[in-house]
């Protein structure tokens, strides 16, 4: 009963991370976007912007949690989050599957490991 309660758990930290890279990823081509865009347009660029552009009561505390990787989010902050980046659940579906085992293990290494160093 144990090893299986310990699975779960595991799997599941596997998937808020995966969540976290994916949603990091879009952040950053958001980011790419905007770097090359003439300023014409208002590109979702920054956590502020994500919880300002959610039309809901989605915080900047509650928009970092989701991207931290440490924290498990609702369905509905995911999809408020990825829709005011100006994605589509199908973007993120087709991101979240490219992530693989090295993904996972790199952010572990440099995100997780250099957060609770301190």
């Amino acid at each position: 009963m144990c090893l299986i309660a310990f699975m779960i758990k595991e799997s599941e930290k596997i998937i808020i991370i995966k969540t976290a890279i994916t949603l990091r990823k879009m952040l950053s081509n958001n980011k790419s976007s905007s770097a090359k865009s003439d300023g014409s347009v208002d590109i979702v660029n920054s956590y502020d912007k994500i919880a300002a552009n959610s039309n809901s009561e989605l915080t900047k505390a509650t928009v970092n949690g989701a991207f931290s990787g440490k924290k498990r989010s609702t369905m509905a902050t995911i999809v408020l989050i990825v829709e005011s980046m100006g994605y589509t659940m199908i973007d993120f579906g087709q991101q979240y599957c490219k992530i693989t085992d090295e993904h996972i293990s790199e952010f572990k290494k440099n995100i997780l490991d250099k957060k609770s160093s301190f």
